[in-house]
């Protein structure tokens, strides 16, 4: 079961983010159907035309975000 959702408010993870794609919205669940949860893929738009893929475990959930948990 994908940890997130579409609209969820996600924050990327990692010490190399550029700051224009540290936070942004999830748009689409891209599941992998015969690998782990893991594998799930989302869709980020940070806003300014920029989205971009990243698999479960570059993400974390926004910190301030309305999303529950």
């Amino acid at each position: 079961m994908p940890k997130f959702k579409v609209g969820d408010e996600v924050e990327r993870i990692g010490s190399l983010v550029p700051p224009y794609m540290k936070f942004g919205v999830i748009v689409r669940v891209i599941p992998n159907k015969d690998g782990p949860d893991w594998s799930t893929q989302y869709e980020v738009n940070f806003g300014n035309q920029v989205k971009a893929k990243f698999y479960e475990m570059q993400l974390r959930r926004a910190e301030g975000s309305s999303a529950p948990v």
